[in-house]
């Protein structure tokens, strides 16, 4: 009988790393090559490109639409900024002329009462006087926003309820 003594090299059953990088590289290969059958086989290949070409524009397309998108969304935020930072430093007159004031008012009326024709302004050195009709509940939301606009100094309440 033969006897061979039969060793275990447990140790060194692992791949060296130049079997990982062939293999690798032999996976590539492989898909690689398949591609290129896939896009030039002669019955389909033509229809095959065409399609991955019209996919390959459109998302160029849709992500050019998505950066013009956000870089005007960008650009309108530091205008937005530009101007606050400008309205912070402007040096703005104390007293605002009554007929701009005025202007103002009837504007902000125009947004909050549909009952602003009913009501008649006058500003005087900053101070808007308020005649006509309006609904009670209206009255206090009337004074308080004519109070919010810029360049008025006070308010004389001549409304009556309706």
């Amino acid at each position: 009988m033969n006897s061979q003594k039969i060793e275990c090299n447990c140790e060194k059953t692992a791949i060296p790393h130049d079997c990982w990088i062939a293999g690798i590289f032999m996976a590539s290969g492989a898909a690689l090559g398949a591609a290129v059958m896939y896009f030039f086989d002669p019955r389909r290949g033509r229809a095959r490109r065409a399609e991955l070409q019209q996919k390959a524009a459109s998302v160029v397309q849709k992500a050019g639409h998505k950066l013009t998108k956000k870089g005007e969304d960008l650009l309108n935020r530091a205008k937005g900024l530009v101007a606050e930072a400008d309205a912070a430093f402007e040096h703005r007159e104390d007293t605002a002329n009554d007929d701009i004031v005025a202007e103002r008012v009837r504007s902000n009326l125009g947004h909050i009462t549909p009952q602003a024709n009913a009501i008649q302004t006058e500003v005087v050195s900053g101070v808007v006087e308020l005649r006509g009709t309006l609904s009670p509940d209206k009255k206090r939301i009337v004074i308080d926003e004519v109070l919010s606009v810029p360049g008025v100094k006070g308010v004389r309440d001549l409304l009556v309820a309706a």
